[in-house]
């Protein structure tokens, strides 16, 4: 599991970069494939997507823009160091944005360089059933919106599924609404997420009650209940982003889009909202578990409690016909053991009392499901 917010998770230096390197640096994240470029433009209510394309094709797009167009580059993969820098230069996107874009480590927030807005989100996701974070680093400029993301996978998939299903809105407004739509897309992605933390602890919750023991548990709540510490870190950065970017949102905004921030904010605080609550779900379990293990030891020594008092009185007849006094000295000397039915007796005196220290409990309601009696 990825956390981008610890420390312990991140290596000491990545590629070539070495404290004391110069700012700006910019450094292909390891296993990172080569980087894809999808370009969108869209404006007067049309809208066209081209896929994989070269850099040459896209200044050539970018050149040809023409007055109410604006161009959507979406960046899939981090692993051309040389090629990113290029983007930059195209876009005019600041060194030191492109550099935090490079580094996948980033805490979610939003930065102003001059006419561009650079904002940086971690998207959680499952990986085979394990938390993982995809960074993505989008920068808002008058006419464009690049996002870069390291994966070859984009996450910013269903903003071109909106565009193919004939979203008015998107195709009458701006690029500052796009902007909303693909933060709003992000921010989202944490319920799928959040909800499978719920299912999971609902699972460990009945597991629990069910088989009676947290024997073999521990270790998947605290498994649980730490990745849930780590979302909650990355969902609280996270919520603070849309109000970064309403004060700091530039003239060239279009008012009507502020209010969508807020819209992104709310969905942000739910989703926080949840997993808080999955927190204290957590917390719960670690006290359930030790509730169901505390109540299993505690059936395990009444059993063996019971079995000990119930052996106790047989232990005591056992050792007194184990004194071996002979009844030839003396007439009060055992004289059980020249009865012929002596030692069938015996065994039923401890037959006896051995029943009815059973039938004793069970009555008590300490056996098995007799009748409880105060």
């Amino acid at each position: 599991m990825k956390n981008p917010l610890d420390h312990r998770a991140q290596p000491a230096m990545q590629g070539d970069r070495r404290p004391g390197s110069a700012p700006g640096l910019l450094i292909a994240p390891e296993d990172s494939p080569a980087p894809r470029l999808d370009v969108l433009i869209s404006g007067d209510g049309e809208w066209e997507y081209f896929p994989s394309v070269s850099l040459k094709t896209l200044k050539e797009k970018k050149d040809h823009l023409k007055e109410g167009q604006w161009i959507w580059l979406d960046v899939n993969g981090l692993g051309d160091a040389k090629l990113i820098a290029e983007i930059g230069v195209l876009f005019g996107l600041h060194r030191l944005a492109l550099e935090d874009v490079m580094n996948l480590h980033q805490h979610p927030n939003t930065t102003s360089y001059d006419d561009v807005l650079f904002t940086v989100l971690q998207v959680p996701t499952l990986m085979e059933e394990e938390l993982d974070f995809e960074q993505v680093g989008l920068f808002l400029g008058q006419a464009f919106l690049v996002s870069f993301q390291a994966e070859a996978i984009s996450q910013l998939r269903g903003v071109v599924e909106r565009f193919e299903k004939g979203g008015r809105r998107l195709l009458q407004s701006q690029v500052d609404y796009l902007f909303y739509v693909a933060l709003d897309l992000l921010v989202d992605q944490s319920f799928p997420v959040l909800d499978f933390y719920d299912e999971a602890a609902e699972q460990l919750e009945g597991g629990l009650l069910e088989e009676g023991s947290g024997h073999g548990r521990s270790s998947e709540i605290h498994n649980l209940r730490r990745e849930i510490m780590i979302l909650r870190r990355i969902l609280l950065n996270q919520s603070l982003v849309p109000d970064q970017l309403i004060r700091l949102h530039q003239d060239w905004l279009a008012q009507d889009t502020i209010p969508y921030f807020r819209d992104v904010k709310d969905h942000a605080m739910r989703a926080l909202g949840i997993v808080d609550q999955l927190r204290d779900t957590s917390t719960a379990l670690f006290d359930l578990q030790r509730a169901v293990s505390s109540d299993n030891l505690n059936e395990i020594i009444k059993v063996l409690t019971i079995i000990s008092t119930v052996f106790i009185p047989l232990t005591f007849i056992a050792g007194i016909y184990g004194m071996n006094f002979s009844p030839v000295a003396s007439k009060f000397n055992m004289p059980e053991l020249d009865w012929k039915y002596g030692y069938p007796f015996v065994w039923l005196l401890m037959l006896m009392i051995g029943t009815a220290m059973v039938y004793f409990f069970w009555n008590l309601g300490w056996i098995g499901r007799g009748p409880r009696k105060k």
